[in-house]
């Protein structure tokens, strides 16, 4: 016969609620607790990515594959830079 489903362990794997922060009474954080902030494990909270398709032209998508690949950079990170300077000329 299988366990019971022990929802207290569940819960440990919940999102982490943000601590709410007293502003009054919490002593402002050390320069070494910071870093040691930042040198943790990465979180278990979901990554915000998305996908998307693009039909076009076989000779833009290979100029767009070989700008990247020269620009040692992700398809994400040069559209990116692509919409960044559109939008500073418009």
């Amino acid at each position: 016969m299988p366990k019971s489903l022990d929802l207290d362990r569940l819960r440990r794997f919940e999102p982490a609620a943000p601590p709410e922060k007293d502003s009054r009474n919490a002593p402002a954080p050390s320069r070494e607790h910071v870093d040691a902030a930042e040198q943790r494990w990465p979180s278990r909270e979901p990554v915000l990515d998305g996908q998307i398709s693009i039909k076009g032209p076989l000779a833009t998508i290979r100029r767009f594959k070989a700008l990247c690949k020269s620009d040692r950079r992700t398809y994400a990170d040069m559209l990116t830079i692509l919409m960044d300077n559109f939008e500073r000329r418009s």
